[in-house]
């Protein structure tokens, strides 16, 4: 008699289970005032990076993040290639969803660093010239997502 059959008739098979990516189908609405302002503050920092935190509400039945304001994150750091806070002097507000910052560089694409230490819902970030067609809306993947602005 082999001892190793009956160890392994007396064990339950274990379910295998695969994990399916989360499909994230979010459309990020902002605000037209929204984005005047990190337009202007993107302006304001260059030829340095700025960034903001972007205040709104997630309307999780409707897939969609509507954006409607904008906080300076206190002790921000900003510099040529990199914009940041740290998130622990933050007070608690659920109504954060994101943050918005600028790429002086000329692409509106998420870097490492950037989905390193992303914040919330959503990344926006505006590339130089900092116009409408140079904001970008990202996930924490890194995928773009869909943006309107109104």
């Amino acid at each position: 008699m082999n001892h190793n059959n009956n160890k392994n008739q007396n064990q339950i098979p274990q379910k295998q289970e695969q994990k399916k990516p989360l499909k994230v189908n979010r459309t990020i609405v902002l605000t037209r005032e929204s984005a005047d302002g990190i337009i202007t503050f993107a302006k304001s920092w260059h030829p340095n990076e700025g960034i903001l935190i972007l205040r709104g509400q997630h309307l999780h039945k409707k897939g969609l993040v509507r954006i409607d304001g904008l906080v300076v994150p206190p002790f921000a750091s900003h510099g040529p290639y990199y914009s940041g806070f740290p998130n622990y002097d933050l007070p608690f507000d659920l109504s954060y969803v994101g943050t918005a910052h600028s790429h002086p560089g000329g692409t509106n694409r998420p870097s490492l660093q950037d989905l390193n230490n992303f914040f919330g819902l959503v990344s926006i970030i505006v590339s130089f010239p900092y116009d409408d067609n140079c904001i970008g809306a990202f996930d924490r993947n890194g995928r773009s997502l869909a943006l309107i602005i109104s």
